[in-house]
């Protein structure tokens, strides 16, 4: 047993390491609910937190740990609650109590904002016990794809014979003014026209396209992205690791993304060749007659979506498996590691 718990005390970096470490977990918790409270919430509360399931007993389905996961604001928890918490879930900023209840109680920080873009959402007071981050050093490195990428090699590619001649083959959507995105679009837009519907260079209206309206932000964004072959998935910043649904979303598409963003982007796309990169070109018009030939070229155009019918790199089962979409169980997995580690060394005291 010793051997065991020893194991949970080093960091996975593989995908297969961090599976062998859950199945672990699973293991020596024994069935033992983990008990956690959202008391920060933001955007996540309404818009993560409804795509969840719970069985009868109030814990998770989809999570080998059974997980007691609520969202509560922390003047409405009963001094019960406060008691019996294994820990304190909170997304950017802090919502704590003035101290924890027991010595085991966790504060948990889940934060995908960068530091350049955020830098108060990055615990410089180590006010958080376990931090769940875009960067691959935090407790449980967390990638931006929000749902199961197995869907992804389903998606039809899409059908560039279809483009109408002289129309936009390339959208754009972005919130925030950066200078890069600016100085970029400003440039690609001499060459190539560029349906742009953020409030970055806003060219377009998004009532175009009327089946897009009505739906939620993310939904309605993705069906705009998907009436073109291409998207410039242009990041607020270029920060190791950093890539957001600007990425990822283009994927379950059928679009190809032109990225400029985390320097090791490459490490961790579903196969090379399935995106295009702004800085393997000289500069904008380069890039551009690029896309007018593949516009032109369906075949060339489809060796983009090979790799729908490939084996999908280990990196990226990686950051599938480390991602949005499986976060709440990641979470409870290491509140439950933690305790484990914490009992054993007890123990080994009061012999």
């Amino acid at each position: 047993m010793t051997s065991l718990i020893s194991k949970l005390k080093i960091k996975p970096t593989s995908l297969s390491e961090w599976k062998q470490r859950y199945n672990l977990i699973g293991y020596l918790n024994k069935d033992r609910q983990v008990r956690i409270y959202i008391t920060e919430g933001s955007w996540y509360a309404t818009e993560d937190v409804p795509r969840l399931r719970y069985k009868h007993d109030e814990t998770l389905t989809n999570c080998d740990i059974p997980c007691i996961w609520k969202v509560k604001n922390l003047n409405d928890l009963t001094s019960e609650e406060l008691k019996n918490a294994d820990a304190f879930f909170c997304v950017n900023q802090p919502s704590l109590p003035k101290k924890r209840a027991w010595k085991g109680q966790r504060f948990i920080q889940y934060t995908l904002e960068p530091k350049t873009h955020c830098p108060q959402c990055h615990d410089k007071n180590h006010i958080f016990d376990i931090r769940a981050t875009y960067h691959e050093s935090s407790d449980i490195p967390t990638s931006y794809v929000r749902m199961d990428s197995k869907r992804w090699l389903s998606v039809l590619p899409f059908n560039i014979t279809k483009l109408r001649q002289n129309s936009p083959f390339i959208s754009f959507i972005a919130s925030h003014w950066t200078e890069f995105r600016e100085n970029f679009i400003s440039s690609i837009e001499a060459h190539i026209p560029v349906a742009s519907f953020g409030s970055v260079r806003q060219n377009t209206d998004w009532r175009i396209y009327p089946e897009c309206e009505g739906l939620n932000y993310f939904d309605s964004k993705n069906c705009i992205i998907s009436k073109y072959p291409f998207y410039f998935a242009i990041e607020n910043s270029q920060e190791e690791d950093y890539s957001t649904e600007k990425l990822w979303d283009t994927f379950n598409l059928g679009v190809v993304p032109v990225i400029w963003g985390a320097p090791n982007t490459r490490s961790y796309l579903p196969h090379p060749k399935s995106a295009i990169f702004i800085e393997d070109f000289k500069d904008a018009k380069a890039l551009a007659d690029y896309l007018k030939y593949l516009v032109k070229n369906e075949t060339a155009y489809l060796e983009y979506h090979k790799w729908r019918t490939m084996k999908l790199s280990n990196e990226f089962e990686k950051k599938s498996y480390m991602s949005m979409y499986n976060v709440e169980c990641n979470v409870c997995r290491e509140v439950a590691r933690l305790r484990i580690l914490e009992e054993s060394e007890y123990n080994n005291t009061n012999r």
